[in-house]
């Protein structure tokens, strides 16, 4: 018989530790070389050596031997603390792992105008670095004319903007259901943009009813269109959670004291497929529909 190889987990975002109930089991969604991505039922938990903080992580030391060793397809289950894979014999035990659980926001000081223009430092080094990632178009709309699919992009995003705007749920929806799913990546850059549009209203506080029905809506919409990783990271954008970098932007607009390096941004570009841009596109649509009070 193969023997158990056993990793111990370092630290667990708090979705990932309420996704693992006694007895759950699920499967292998995705491998990829920093990680791979499980499900539960509707739950999805990331797995990967990366260090950043997020809700769906459990982070390990090393991927090396995991990757080699565990498929897409294989079958999971836990108990004892112990996330159990099936075919390979990997344990992953969670027992000593920290917790982490995004912080509340920091105390809001500043305008519309200051966060608009610090996100423009943001975006203005984005499209420095690769003006081509994602829907990072959308901030400069002269750049595409005459590219019929950025065209119809950014009509549905501001048809999107317009419904909610205007209250009209009906009418967001409707845009909604174009936008989910749109572009590539295990997160499609239309997922990650309306994460970013949902996750900074309720970072800053404006839970309107509008706003709640929205997000409540636009998540069952996603477990219906797109990826459940997708689904799982609108979910959570409505608590106004997120990986920490996307709340660390949120808090350098929220607040004057906090900085946001040239590093961070450069991360950012290279986040996921192009989710760390289309997230701050999201913020930047969010910024400009300048919404008033539901």
């Amino acid at each position: 018989m193969e023997e158990n190889k056993k990793i111990e987990a370092i630290q667990m975002g708090v979705l990932a530790v309420q996704a693992l109930t006694e007895g759950c089991t699920g499967k292998v969604m995705g491998l990829t070389s920093k990680g791979m991505f499980l499900n539960t039922g509707e739950r999805v938990i990331f797995i990967t050596e990366a260090a950043y903080k997020s809700p769906f992580n459990i982070q390990i030391s090393s991927m090396s031997n995991v990757e080699k060793t565990v498929s897409v397809g294989d079958t999971w289950h836990f108990t004892g603390h112990q996330i159990i894979f099936d075919q390979s014999h990997l344990h992953v035990d969670i027992q000593q792992s920290s917790i982490w659980q995004p912080a509340n926001p920091p105390e809001i000081n500043t305008e519309l105008s200051e966060r608009a223009a610090r996100l423009g430092v943001i975006l203005r080094r984005m499209h420095a670095l690769d003006a081509e990632k994602g829907w990072l178009f959308l901030t400069d709309p002269g750049s595409w004319f005459g590219d019929g699919e950025k065209t119809y992009i950014f009509n549905r995003t501001a048809n999107f903007l317009d419904a909610v705007e205007t209250s009209n749920l009906d009418a967001a929806l409707e845009s909604g259901k174009h936008i989910l799913g749109r572009g590539g990546g295990l997160t499609p850059s239309g997922d990650d943009w309306l994460s970013g549009f949902l996750l900074y209203f309720s970072r800053l506080g404006q839970q309107s009813a509008f706003l709640t029905d929205l997000g409540k809506s636009l998540t069952s919409l996603a477990f219906e269109r797109t990826t459940k990783i997708s689904a799982n990271r609108i979910e959570a954008a409505c608590k106004g959670w997120s990986e920490n970098l996307f709340l660390e932007v949120l808090d350098h607009l929220f607040c004057e004291e906090i900085p946001f390096t040239d590093e961070k941004i450069d991360y950012l570009v290279n986040f996921g497929h192009s989710s760390g841009v289309d997230t701050c596109v999201g913020f930047y649509s969010a910024l400009c529909a300048d919404l008033p009070t539901f």
